[in-house]
């Protein structure tokens, strides 16, 4: 069994040992980790069965998915935690219950035979924006660690564009109001105003060959803002729509 797979008996004793606390402290903090769960994917998003993306039904000593077809739900993982935590001593012989498909009946199960992937699990856990337990988080590193350098250096250009592309539309937003509210104060302010007028107009174009981002551009330059200089770019991080009304061929 690889460094990354991990048995679900061993969740309560890896929670102990890392985080120095009882076994009552760890079956309910897993407990916890588990509702959280429960409401971001099972409640807000409607994924009742995504659980089962991650733990699965093995034999003992080995991780190989049983050719049977086993249910997992998150309430009764959850209760496999509190059950831990409301009688401790009965670690050793923990069940966990699942329902079996090929029997068409619930079962208590080893949670020996439960597996699933500490990195998935960690990432699943962290992309509910949920706090997760640093040996799953070890998992996730040791993923990203494989040609990280390279990722962040890809990731730093992107997160610059993307901050080009929200701030500029901020300060096209603040110019407009400003072009709308204010007197201009001279022939050159004057002339700038009504640039910044007119080319705002030109957004609300029908024409079917009408590119926004272009439009976009030509607002930013009147306004003298500082925004990515081709439409390429800001059709990549807002969207195909951001391009609406181009012909099709």
């Amino acid at each position: 069994m690889n460094d990354d797979l991990m048995r679900l008996s061993d969740l309560v004793p890896e929670y102990v040992r890392c985080y120095k606390v009882s076994t009552q402290e760890a079956a309910f903090a897993l407990h916890e980790l588990i509702e959280e769960l429960y409401v971001e994917y099972g409640v807000n998003q409607w994924l009742p069965s995504s659980v089962n993306n991650f733990f699965w039904v093995g034999k003992s000593g080995s991780a190989k998915r049983s050719p049977r077809s086993y249910v997992f739900y998150f309430q009764l993982l959850s209760k496999y935690f509190y059950d831990l935590f409301d009688s401790p001593a009965e670690i050793d012989k923990s069940l966990v219950n699942c329902y079996c498909e090929d029997d068409q009946q619930s079962k208590n199960i080893p949670a020996s035979i439960v597996y699933f992937s500490k990195a998935a699990l960690g990432k699943w856990a962290l992309d509910a924006g949920i706090e997760v337990p640093s040996f799953l988080l070890n998992g996730i590193a040791g993923e990203e660690n494989e040609g990280g350098d390279e990722r962040k250096g890809f990731q730093t250009k992107e997160l610059n564009s993307i901050s080009l592309i929200i701030n500029g539309l901020i300060s096209l937003i603040k110019e407009v109001d400003k072009v709308h509210v204010e007197q201009p104060l001279d022939d050159a302010a004057r002339r700038r105003a009504t640039s910044i007028k007119h080319r705002v107009s030109k957004l609300r174009s029908s024409r079917k060959s009408f590119d926004l981002g272009l439009a976009v551009l030509s607002l930013a330059d009147a306004a003298d803002i500082d925004m990515p200089k081709t439409q390429k770019t800001l059709r990549k991080y807002m969207g195909d729509d951001f391009s609406y009304g181009e012909d099709e061929s």
